[in-house]
């Protein structure tokens, strides 16, 4: 699954946020993320009904990404090429 969105930030988190109509939209569901060439896993976030992936500071710098910028993200279920 690929989409388009912005990273954003709120208390001291930076994050992207899922589309609601994502396969991955469940709490705690393993995740491969890519952003601009860099992947990781990571598990989905869930908070008040709406999805999230955190981006930690290392991530955001390998990745050049900052609050504010448009990404494009691709996700695949963890483990699986």
């Amino acid at each position: 699954m690929t989409f388009e969105t912005v990273v954003q930030t709120e208390d001291e988190g930076v994050f992207v946020e899922l589309p609601p109509d994502s396969e991955f939209a469940s709490a705690r569901a393993p995740v491969t993320v890519t952003i601009n060439g860099v992947s990781w896993e990571s598990s989905v976030a869930a908070y008040g009904g709406r999805f999230y992936l955190p981006l930690r500071k290392g991530i955001r710098e390998m990745a050049r990404i900052a609050p504010g910028d448009r990404v494009t993200v691709t996700l695949g279920r963890a483990g699986i090429q």
